[in-house]
């Protein structure tokens, strides 16, 4: 039994999904890659040598949107659009578990951590791929708008605990420092 075969995500999902152009068909197709979990071993990579402290916050954050993430797709057992509609413009064969979108998911919780502390054109840019994750999701065919929101906040919300927890722990321990030193 699916909750979202609802009106308004359908249609959204129509909006994004009746686009059938070669060049963008290939764009998302192959952004996409961008997406997935292989993405996080560069990061990690680049974190491990430039960032230690964002690499923790990156796994910690990690850890909260994979757990999130995995029991809600196991829980709930959402089929993905092509299963539920006909006429879907399917570019990657997927069928089951489709709620909350894991790839949006990721992209906008590396945007949080990546983007905390940082210039208002990185944000740009970080949250600019997020979405672009997102919108490609109901592109493919393999998400309703509904997937990719809730995706988006799980997402932000990982970035968000993890950034506080780590940063906050982090002030904590400098002003520690700071009196014992005076």
């Amino acid at each position: 039994m699916s909750f979202e075969n609802f009106e308004l995500n359908v249609k959204l999902f129509r909006v994004v999904n009746s686009v059938d152009d070669p060049i963008l068909n290939a764009f998302f197709y192959y952004f996409s890659f961008l997406g997935s979990g292989f993405v996080l071993i560069p990061v990690a990579a680049y974190l491990w040598l430039r960032n230690r402290e964002k690499l923790k916050s990156l796994l910690l954050a990690l850890l909260i949107e994979t757990v999130l993430v995995s029991v809600l797709k196991v829980a709930l057992n959402q089929p993905r659009p092509a299963l539920l509609l006909e006429d879907v413009k399917l570019l990657v064969p997927l069928y089951h578990r489709s709620f909350p979108s894991g790839d949006t998911a990721m992209a906008f919780m590396l945007a949080g951590v990546l983007s905390y502390g940082e210039g208002f054109l990185f944000k740009l840019l970080a949250y600019g791929y997020a979405v672009i994750i997102g919108i490609g999701r109901m592109y493919l065919g393999v998400h309703f708008p509904l997937d990719v929101l809730v995706g988006a906040l799980i997402g932000l919300g990982a970035a968000h605990l993890s950034n506080r927890y780590l940063y906050r722990q982090k002030d904590t321990e400098e002003r520690k420092n700071s009196r014992t030193r005076a």
